[in-house]
């Protein structure tokens, strides 16, 4: 992969995008671009490995509660970071990364990532803004989850997979990601019952269709209008 396609994929993320041009040009001299199929990254009790940014594929992001089961998932799309608080605090990374079929990645090492923050304070300052960002949008999310209604909230999480990875055809954007109902369940925070049961409502209103382990939106106004919706739990 030549430097011009790595640079416009990593510019989708607006942290990357907002670099100073020495910086940015530094990172992508000092990583590496990396290629995995179906295998875990790192997982939640590995120490500090640098950064990774997600250059083609599928990177799960996966947590899990003390009985086993998965209490947290996000799935990242082209141009994401992700491992930045762990190379900064020198701790955990707190959940477990993994690759979902074949997946090219950008790895800039511990080490390298060290040197470079040390050249500055400009530049150990953008990466903490990168902290700041995934602060803020974890907040957001929060607020999200305890406020919304499911329905709503299941809506934005499928508008912002169809428009990150939604595949156009003629029964409408394709979502497929491997996603089960479960996985749909623990991304907004709900049963697999009330997973189900918002699944089914929304096929019955033809907005959308639960199939195996994709979904298909066939009226994506209606997820917009859905997911901008202002209701909350009473």
């Amino acid at each position: 992969m030549n430097k011009a396609t790595l640079k416009a994929v990593l510019r989708k993320n607006k942290w990357f995008a907002g670099l100073p041009a020495p910086l940015a040009d530094s990172i992508l001299r000092l990583g590496r671009v990396r290629k995995v199929d179906n295998s875990l990254i790192y997982s939640a009790t590995d120490g500090p490995d640098g950064l990774v940014a997600l250059i083609s594929g599928q990177m799960r992001l996966t947590s899990f509660s003390l009985s086993g089961n998965p209490s947290f998932l996000l799935i990242t799309s082209p141009g994401s970071w992700i491992g930045v608080t762990s190379a900064l605090d020198g701790r955990a990374f707190g959940y477990d990364a993994f690759a979902v079929g074949k997946t090219v990645l950008f790895h800039l090492s511990q080490e390298r990532f060290e040197a470079l923050i040390g050249e500055s304070n400009e530049y150990y300052s953008a990466f903490v803004r990168q902290v700041c960002d995934h602060l803020r949008v974890s907040i957001q999310n929060l607020i999200i989850l305890r406020n919304r209604r499911p329905l709503h909230r299941l809506a934005q999480e499928l508008w912002r997979l169809a428009d990150r990875h939604g595949r156009q055809t003629r029964k409408g954007v394709v979502i497929d990601l491997r996603l089960s109902q479960e996985d749909l369940a623990v991304m907004i925070g709900v049963g697999r019952q009330t997973i189900n049961r918002l699944l089914k409502s929304l096929e019955q209103d033809g907005i959308a269709t639960a199939k195996y382990t994709s979904v298909t939106i066939h009226n994506l106004e209606a997820i917009e209008r859905l997911s901008l919706s202002e209701g909350v739990d009473g």
